[in-house]
């Protein structure tokens, strides 16, 4: 019989993560972890939940890894595992670990997902969708299959979304080309250490026009902001959510652009 005190403990890791914090369902998987329920595996789990919410990959990756040694045929702690690795850019350990989620589990719509991800960083659309599609017939409720548009027409949102942009912005935007790529390469990904999120929306690639001047070194390349088709397809549940997160992500680089910090732009509202 399950000891009730560790139930007791569990549902109050859940229940800190499910009122999205983190921060108090790590601390009371540690408490856990030393008071001689650290080899649980559910404890494992939800520690490495916590910790990926803190965006701690690599520790939330040896956690999750702990629980699925202890349990290797949960298909949730696998996939859980699959994502930390795929949030850091493992993505070949990645790819093993949703696989062995599928395996456990065909129904299980979170591997779905995972590997749809993962099938993309392939080049493997078709694959990718149809991955994403099973998830949303899984879930429907937590998946959608992407909504996919042809280029062209992605690039007129972003026309579209220039428009919708706040006026100072809407002038500086003349002064940054705006680039459209499926998705983060493996050299954006791991020019820094620890690697950027794979699921990047958009990324200002330059010098902010705050630190440049006539007497900046020359060589310098021309500011430019990439948006990341697929990555903002799948992010958006429908076509008008679409829209609105071009123009978000948008004025989001912009915003780097115009030498604001994540507080500067956090407290800017697009009404």
């Amino acid at each position: 019989m399950e000891d009730p005190d560790a139930a007791t403990l569990i549902d109050s890791i859940y229940d800190a993560l499910s009122d999205d914090d983190a921060e108090a369902a790590l601390a009371l998987a540690q408490n856990a972890m030393g008071s001689g329920e650290g080899e649980d595996p559910v404890v494992r789990f939800l520690g490495g939940m916590a910790l990926a919410r803190l965006d701690r990959i690599e520790d939330a990756t040896t956690w999750l890894r702990r629980a699925v040694e202890l349990d290797p045929d949960d298909p949730e702690f696998r996939t859980e595992l699959a994502g930390a690795l795929f949030q850091s850019c493992r993505f070949d350990d990645a790819d093993e670990e949703a696989r062995a989620a599928i395996e456990a589990d065909a129904a299980f719509a979170d591997a779905h997902e995972v590997t749809g991800a993962l099938l993309e960083r392939r080049g493997r659309f078709d694959e990718a969708d149809r991955s994403f599609a099973r998830a949303a017939e899984l879930d429907p409720a937590r998946f959608n299959a992407p909504r996919r548009l042809s280029r062209d027409e992605f690039e007129r949102e972003i026309v579209l979304a220039g428009e919708r942009l706040p006026e100072p912005f809407r002038r500086h935007l003349e002064e940054v080309a705006v680039t459209v790529e499926d998705l983060p390469s493996d050299e954006i990904l791991l020019q820094d250490e620890p690697p950027l999120d794979p699921e990047l929306l958009g990324l200002f690639v330059g010098v902010p026009c705050t630190e440049r001047s006539t007497f900046s070194a020359g060589g310098e390349l021309p500011p430019r902001i990439l948006l990341f088709q697929r990555n903002l397809e799948r992010f958006a549940g429908d076509e008008e959510e679409l829209r609105d997160e071009i123009v978000v992500t948008l004025h989001h680089e912009l915003g780097h652009y115009l030498g604001l910090d994540e507080d500067e732009l956090e407290a800017i509202d697009l009404g």
